[in-house]
């Protein structure tokens, strides 16, 4: 009986699963095709196929990062469905607890957040890079504002913007010597910093002196060039995952990648989330709610957690707070929370 429970639930979940995500892919495939129109004449059939194949490059990626809300609204109105039919009350009836109610509602939130990092997040990226490629005319694919300590040295950089290999405008913080040094343009290639058209400042005595080429850290591993030639973000779980080597082989400090593997672990978690804050809403199975009730819920409690989730993202970007306690602690925080709040309605 448990295991027809389970399977009944699960298959349920992702019939709606599928339905709003086919719908939510279509809404973002269409404000995509509009957008791509909007960047890129249109004057024949051949140029409509065009901003059609990347609309359909585009899309993934937009969709990868929703795609915890789009769950969001399949637990809900399966819940939902479950209450209103009075198939929850037979449950219970029959000595099914809330938490083997919740069970599979768990156990798909899990599945999803697996198929999410492992598989879509990644295809997200790259057919983002082939859009990127295809539309390079009109967009740049370049890495900005990174920041590097260089723990064995003291030394700390700062790259303005990075295409492949090519550094374009690249301060270092020497905090040994005291030094602070400015090159216009470098390269990162053959293990080392090829810099150019350089300037540096001795803070102690104020003296400024220049030079044309200077090679720097020639110890850095390819894997650190691997890693910079993209942003953080443009990064998937395989490649985030060898940060932690990449920093104690190369004794630097990479927060922006560090807080972007964090975060993509912590939007599994927000899998989990969902499912708890749907039960949240609709375990109380003596008070029916209105769909349009619980439409509004779904819709506020989204709207609050994106906000709160972009703001602590600000914060730890400027270094305002920890990156690892701003990747986690929303979720967290929300996690303990509704299972309070169950808690509460259930005893």
């Amino acid at each position: 009986m448990k295991t027809m429970l389970f399977k009944y639930i699960f298959k349920m979940q992702l019939k709606a699963m599928l339905f709003v995500s086919f719908f939510m892919f279509s809404l973002i495939l269409l404000f995509d095709f509009a957008e791509v129109t909007r960047k890129f004449p249109i004057s024949d059939f051949e140029q409509v196929l065009f901003a059609v194949k990347l609309s359909f490059l585009r899309t993934p990626n937009t969709f990868c990062e929703i795609l915890h809300y789009v769950y969001f609204i399949t637990a809900t109105f399966s819940l939902w469905h479950l209450c209103s039919s009075n198939q929850m009350t037979i449950l219970k009836s029959i000595g099914r607890s809330p938490q083997q109610i919740l069970r599979p509602f768990i156990s798909f939130a899990v599945f999803m957040a697996s198929v999410w990092l492992l598989v879509l997040h990644p295809v997200g990226n790259y057919t983002e890079d082939i859009y990127n490629k295809l539309a390079k005319s009109q967009i740049r694919d370049a890495n900005e504002n990174i920041w590097i300590d260089y723990v064995r040295d003291n030394q700390l950089i700062f790259l303005k913007n990075i295409i492949k290999n090519r550094v374009n405008g690249m301060y270092l913080f020497n905090t040994r010597e005291n030094e602070r040094l400015f090159a216009k343009s470098a390269e990162i290639n053959k293990n080392k910093w090829n810099l150019h058209d350089i300037t540096i400042v001795d803070c102690n005595s104020n003296k400024i002196r220049n030079a044309d080429n200077m090679v720097i850290f020639n110890r850095i591993s390819s894997d650190l060039i691997k890693l910079l030639t993209k942003a953080p973000k443009k990064h998937n779980i395989y490649s985030l995952c060898k940060v932690y080597n990449i920093q104690k082989k190369d004794q630097v400090s990479l927060q922006l990648y560090a807080f972007e593997l964090h975060k993509l672990l912590a939007n599994c978690m927000y899998f989990v989330l969902f499912a708890l804050i749907a039960a949240a809403i609709c375990f109380p199975i003596n008070r029916y709610k209105t769909r349009t009730s619980i439409a509004v819920q779904v819709i506020v409690i989204a709207m609050v957690l994106r906000f709160v989730n972009n703001m602590v993202d600000s914060l730890a970007r400027t270094n305002v707070l920890d990156m690892t306690l701003a990747a986690w602690a929303v979720v967290m925080t929300a996690v303990f929370i509704t299972i309070s709040v169950l808690v509460w309605k259930e005893v």
